[in-house]
């Protein structure tokens, strides 16, 4: 197995559409849309998959639409880094660019497609 191969994040597909339009692709140029996906995927929750087909199958319609909104919303707030690219100032050249908040939150409930496995008892606790 091939991780790179058989497991992919799912959001990475949607930002991919998002930065595949016409219009990102006039107003930015290749290092700029790189940079621009890095941004957005990093304030996006990963959605790991196999197969696309197995899980817009079985994913709500409302679902997928909200993933999508997160998508547009992050990459729009990725785009404003862009835009004011302080690396372009030789003054800010060495101060680093740092993304201090995500948009999701980690004591959400686990989706439908999200939960664990194996549950977090131990073989001794079962015993008990």
């Amino acid at each position: 197995m091939h991780i790179s191969v058989d497991v992919h994040n799912y959001m990475e597909t949607l930002v991919g559409q998002i930065l595949s339009a016409d219009d990102f692709k006039r107003r930015y140029d290749h290092e700029q849309l790189a940079d621009l996906a890095c941004l957005a995927l990093s304030q996006l929750r990963p959605v790991y998959i196999r197969h696309d087909i197995d899980f817009l199958s079985t994913l709500p319609e409302a679902r997928l639409v909200k993933l999508k909104q997160f998508a547009q919303d992050a990459v729009e707030a990725g785009e404003t880094m862009i835009k004011n690219d302080r690396r372009q100032n030789p003054e800010f050249r060495e101060v680093p660019v740092v993304v201090a908040t995500s948009r999701y939150d980690d004591d959400l409930e686990l989706e439908w497609y999200e939960s664990p496995i194996i549950s977090h008892q131990t073989e001794h606790q079962k015993e008990k």
